[in-house]
């Protein structure tokens, strides 16, 4: 990755020396990257790229998370085009997309049949705050599909989906009536699908779901387990830590080291049963 950052990305941007998310922004015009650039920059890894190509390269290499594309770049039909084939190509990079759009636009809708994650609104205030909780939303989508994805190989599509929703919904702390309205479920039949299926009570997916997410942020985001506990609604960082090593048998420290949020997944999972199909 530091090869390619340094050769054809240029070099990446960051205000930490941590394993942060590696990002890309590919944005022709030269303000409208620099604050995005801006802004990212300081909980990421960023660098700018010029070309689809330069961002396909990207998205091949090692440690690629996700990216910010111009939805106007060459043309409004050709950006779709190129977010489609990079969606196919990498389902699990999150992709949000700089539009000149309104928020009513019926071209939101086309952007998200393309696959993008999130939308930034071009004519809006440069808010660096909502560009960087649209990347964050776009990374906790891109995470639950990985979560998700890896899960279907043991559990049915269902039961998989619920957990991934609960991955990506983890920083609003979803109650388990919200999390089984997502599904078309009541809470009770919620639980007979995933006791059906293997996996614990709603309660305990949704609190997974926080853990899982709490991994991702302290291994690959390089948070501090105060900064993460923050982020999803625990009252302090002892909560967080407590709960964690409950669960996984492991400190917040420890997750970190062995590897984030796939090590805090191989934890949870290990000890159920495969579920009868």
């Amino acid at each position: 990755m530091r090869r390619l950052a340094e050769g054809r990305l240029g070099p990446w941007r960051s205000a930490k020396g941590l394993s942060l998310a590696q990002l890309a922004i590919l944005q022709p015009d030269a303000r409208a990257s620099a604050r995005l650039a801006d802004a990212l920059s300081v909980s990421h890894a960023v660098a700018a790229v010029r070309s689809w190509g330069e961002l396909g390269a990207f998205a091949e290499s090692p440690g690629a998370d996700g990216c910010v594309v111009d939805a106007d770049s060459p043309s409004r039909e050709q950006a779709l085009l190129e977010i489609r084939r990079l969606r196919r190509r990498h389902p699990f990079l999150a992709l949000v997309a700089y539009a000149d759009i309104r928020e009513s636009d019926p071209e939101l809708i086309r952007l998200g049949a393309a696959g993008v994650d999130g939308v930034l609104l071009a004519g809006r205030p440069p808010w660096a705050g909502g560009i960087r909780r649209a990347v964050e939303g776009a990374l906790a989508a891109a995470r639950a599909r990985w979560v998700e994805g890896s899960l279907r190989a043991t559990y049915p599509p269902a039961a998989a989906a619920v957990v991934g929703w609960a991955v990506e919904h983890a920083v609003d702390a979803p109650s388990v009536a919200r999390m089984a309205a997502a599904a078309g479920h009541t809470s009770r039949s919620l639980g007979a699908v995933l006791k059906g299926s293997g996996l614990p009570s709603p309660a305990r997916v949704a609190l997974w779901g926080r853990l899982l997410h709490a991994g991702a942020l302290l291994g690959r985001d390089g948070r501090t387990v105060e900064d993460a506990a923050l982020r999803l609604g625990y009252s302090t960082a002892g909560a967080l830590a407590r709960a964690m090593k409950r669960e996984t048998g492991h400190t917040p420290s420890e997750v970190a080291r062995r590897g984030g949020m796939d090590f805090v997944q191989a934890r949870l999972f290990r000890r159920l049963r495969n579920p009868t199909v």
